[in-house]
């Protein structure tokens, strides 16, 4: 039997990734600054297009380092970059911003990062395999301010472990989706990738023999 996990749907934090827009007009230097901004979905999808081939080239600015082993090897797609120089943002001293699929999110204690949370109205996403948060100022067209937990354990849970408790999850990755998607469109991939990896993981349980 073939089984088809949404792994790589559910490692990105649940976002869907349609082709992000053409740039349009020149977007502002990429610097510290302008990084925290795109955490905040202050940027455009346009800025994140137009800042990637600097962001994943063999010469990246220099303020800007790779984070080679970032802690979450189990999270496939996470790029990770320390600053030289912390920045604001949501009101908390940041020096590393990470980048998975159309994700730009920094990783904060789970005290800071609901509190984030709660001041920028996020909801409950409702799925039961990871805990995550949303928020759309538009929803028709995002792009989406959002919260969610390291996904390490997603293969553990595939074969049959329990989702990890909220209150087990030392850290939130917090930030801003730059998917060109509906909240309606959203919540609808959420819902589906929920009951498809619930019925892999029973369907896994279910195959005689050990698992490898």
């Amino acid at each position: 039997m073939r089984l088809r996990l949404p792994v790589l749907l559910l490692a990105a934090g649940l976002s869907l990734s349609p082709a992000l827009g053409q740039s349009g007009d020149s977007p502002a230097p990429l610097t510290p600054a302008t990084l925290g901004q795109l955490v905040e979905c202050r940027g455009s999808a346009d800025d994140l297009l137009s800042y990637a081939g600097t962001l994943f080239s063999d010469k990246p600015p220099s303020w800007l380092k790779p984070v080679h082993d970032n802690g979450h090897q189990g999270m496939i797609g996470l790029w990770t970059y320390q600053l030289d120089q912390s920045v604001d943002i949501f009101g908390h001293k940041i020096d590393r911003v990470s980048f998975m699929k159309n994700w730009v999110v920094v990783e904060m204690p789970r005290g800071e990062a609901l509190s984030v949370v709660g001041q920028r109205h996020m909801e409950r996403v409702p799925i039961h395999v990871t805990e995550q948060y949303y928020h759309f100022d538009d929803a028709g067209t995002g792009p989406m301010l959002g919260a969610f937990a390291p996904t390490d354990d997603v293969l553990d849970m595939a074969f049959g472990a329990p989702p990890t408790p909220d209150s087990q999850n030392s850290t939130l990755f917090v930030g801003c989706n730059y998917s060109v998607v509906s909240k309606a469109e959203f919540l609808d991939g959420a819902r589906k990738a929920d009951r498809m990896f619930g019925k892999a993981g029973g369907d896994i349980r279910h195959m005689p023999g050990d698992r490898p």
